[in-house]
């Protein structure tokens, strides 16, 4: 089964650690139907599994009460507790917490913490201050009003009237909860000189669609449109970031560690003013080791983009990183932009993160730049966790483990030997790899993962010799750990196996087998419950002995 059907049959059974797991696929449509019109959401709803539902509302599911999937979604709820939910559920909220995409490119319109305004386009009533780089990327037009007549201004004026103008802005800064019925109508003209092929489509499928259902469904439709169309574009741009980035090979005499270089020594006037004079329009440089071509490779990049890493927008924030990088500032109306007038190539901040593969950095600028990370090898994945970490985007880093997750279901040895092969990385290191990372979602998996194949494992001498060191290190993570203390990797094992044979550890101490709490089941059932205590019991002495011979209590 696809990764949809598994979210519908998840949704439909109440299963919410897979329903969880399964949203954090990249490029899932969440409000997708099925063959008999059934989402996700109005199948967790009409199932009574609230939970889901409440899940599915945080992650981007639409329960619009005018459109038809609305209505079968709240009407059908098995409960009022449900339904309650549903219609008390803030759409504005779910949009901030659930586009984080479209989320960012609203908030680059109203950030002021860092100067990130380049361009004043003033109309005849009313001034914006806005990016240059985000406007070339979702208008062919003003690209090339800003390579030719707007390229050496730093303000501009508009023919257009605000109120037109507005809507260009609301469009291209994503800004689409002010896209109303009313206000979408006067986009036409504006669209059609801007070359907005997309906008102009949206103000067709408000004006043809004549009820006020429709035209509320045609609203929520253009929204969604509009953010998928606002993607493709920055991904087209991220293309010419990418295409525009140079290299400069890396020529020594010894071996050399490769964190050691520094890469802003090693980068020409020459190339900077390459990099900054590249259709980009960029505002600082984004520099890596690349071991595979013994390189340097640097990335003409946007701060108004990087800052989606919370590393990023710490870092450009700060005091020091203003003080060291200062670029020309130009007050309009008591607001200050940079001045591209002035601005000089020499004076374009350059920065570097830990990373030794250019192709795990351009992952990280597909997420940054557009959210969509399509593919990511097995190979490159720890790597791409590990700098997801460092930059603190913490979905990136779900996605890093869904990827390994998703490819490995069975939970059998022969899975687990294709770890090594597929990802670099046998189980026991990627344990440590999500302890080193905080990655719950990987550590979850492994632990499985040993807890499924523990008898092969305890039996085979150079695994279990590897489980054993990996027990040790899990209780050392305990600062200052008493002699009773809990071990956590032991834990999440002695859980797993209690899921692996269907046995609940509360019931543990008090259970007999042929007890009155089993009148009137079958012999044979009671046979398959004491053989699966049997097996639980054997494989917790496995664990136990372990820990005796680590002298280890937990």
């Amino acid at each position: 089964m696809d990764t949809f059907t598994n979210l519908l049959y998840a949704c439909r059974t109440g299963d919410l650690e897979t329903v969880a797991i399964l949203l954090d696929t990249p490029n899932l449509n969440v409000n997708k139907t099925d063959e008999w019109d059934y989402s996700p959401l109005i199948l967790a709803s009409i199932c009574g599994h609230y939970e889901v539902v409440e899940l599915l509302l945080q992650r981007g599911a639409i329960c619009d009460r005018d459109s038809f999937e609305g209505e079968r979604c709240i009407y059908g709820a098995l409960n009022y507790k449900i339904r309650d939910l549903l219609l008390s559920y803030d759409f504005s909220k779910k949009v901030d917490i659930n586009q984080p995409f479209a989320s960012h490119i609203t908030g680059i319109f109203t950030n002021n913490k860092f100067i990130n305004k380049d361009l004043v386009i003033r109309c005849a009533d009313k001034t914006y201050f806005v990016n240059r780089f985000l406007l070339a990327a979702r208008s062919p037009k003003m690209m090339y009003q800003l390579n030719n007549e707007w390229h050496d201004q730093s303000e501009t004026q508009s023919d257009y009237d605000s109120k037109s103008f507005d809507i260009l802005l609301d469009y291209i800064y994503l800004r689409t909860d002010r896209l109303t019925l009313e206000r979408i109508k006067g986009a036409a003209d504006i669209a059609q000189y801007f070359e907005l092929t997309d906008l102009e489509a949206a103000v067709s499928r408000v004006v043809d669609t004549w009820d006020e259902k429709s035209k509320s469904k045609a609203i929520h439709d253009n929204s969604f449109m509009l953010i998928e169309k606002s993607r493709v574009d920055m991904s087209n741009f991220l293309e010419k970031v990418i295409d525009s980035r140079v290299s400069v090979p890396l020529e020594f005499d010894e071996d050399v560690d490769y964190e050691d270089i520094e890469p802003l020594n090693y980068l020409t006037n020459n190339l900077k003013s390459q990099l900054f004079i590249s259709d980009c329009i960029p505002d600082i440089i984004l520099s890596i080791v690349d071991i595979s071509s013994e390189s340097i490779v640097y990335y003409p990049c946007h701060k108004s983009m990087l800052i989606r890493s919370e590393y990023f927008e710490t870092m450009f924030n700060s005091e020091i990183f203003a003080g060291q990088n200062k670029v020309p500032i130009k007050e309009y109306d008591g607001f200050d932009i940079l001045d591209r007038t002035i601005f000089k190539a020499s004076e374009l901040p350059v920065i570097s993160v830990t990373c030794t593969d250019s192709r795990v950095a351009e992952l990280v600028l597909s997420y940054l730049y557009h959210d969509n990370v399509d593919y990511i090898p097995l190979s490159l994945t720890v790597d791409l966790l590990y700098l997801s970490d460092e930059l603190l985007v913490e979905r990136l880093k779900s996605l890093c483990a869904v990827n390994i997750t998703s490819k490995f279901k069975d939970f059998s040895f022969g899975e687990m030997t294709e770890l090594k092969e597929t990802t670099g990385y046998d189980v026991f290191e990627l344990v440590r790899i999500s302890w080193a990372t905080r990655c719950d979602k990987l550590e979850h998996f492994t632990s499985k993962l040993i807890a499924t194949n523990l008898e092969t494992i305890f039996h085979n001498p150079e695994l279990s010799s590897k489980l054993h060191d990996l027990i040790e290190e899990s209780a050392g993570r305990i600062e200052h750990r008493q002699a009773t203390d809990t071990i956590e990797l032991v834990d999440d094992i002695r859980y797993y196996l209690s899921k692996k044979y269907g046995v609940s550890t509360a019931l543990l101490e008090d259970f007999v087998p042929i007890g009155p709490s089993f009148t009137g089941v079958f012999a044979e059932d009671t046979k398959l419950r004491k053989d699966s205590l049997l097996m639980y019991s054997r494989d917790l002495e496995m664990i136990d002995t372990m820990l005796e011979t680590l002298d280890l209590d937990a």
